[in-house]
């Protein structure tokens, strides 16, 4: 009965462990990014655009102050932006991880001196 009980739950763990490596998470298409992205909660303002040569360019601006935030770092994998950005006033340093949700929702989960989850609405 023991042998039974143990082949089942390996079996599920199996199951569950094959299945969560085949959830599609949406590529990043950077044309969708283009434009301004309001947060769910007090944060920063997100803006997304590119320049003349055709690079993605980002900008964070504070929600409270209006300062810019200075970008650190930032990459764009095949399904996630990754920022780290420096608060001056504060000397404040957040990695920030942007996924999409659908083209009109970007999930960003903050981690370092700040954290949390923010979720972005595509406003233009």
């Amino acid at each position: 009965m023991k042998k039974v009980f143990l082949i089942i739950v390996v079996a599920l763990f199996s199951l569950t462990s094959f299945s969560q490596g085949l959830v599609i998470k949406e590529k990043i298409n950077t044309d969708d990014l283009i434009g301004y992205w309001q947060p769910d909660q007090e944060s920063v303002q997100l803006f997304f655009w590119k320049d003349t040569l055709g690079r993605l360019q980002m900008q964070e601006i504070s929600g409270t102050s209006g300062n810019p935030l200075e970008l650190l770092v930032f990459k764009i994998n095949e399904n996630s932006v990754y920022a780290k950005t420096l608060f001056e006033s504060t000397m404040w340093t957040t990695e920030n991880v942007f996924t999409f949700v659908n083209k009109t929702t970007l999930k960003c989960v903050v981690t370092g001196d700040g954290f949390g989850t923010i979720i972005y609405k595509k406003i233009k």
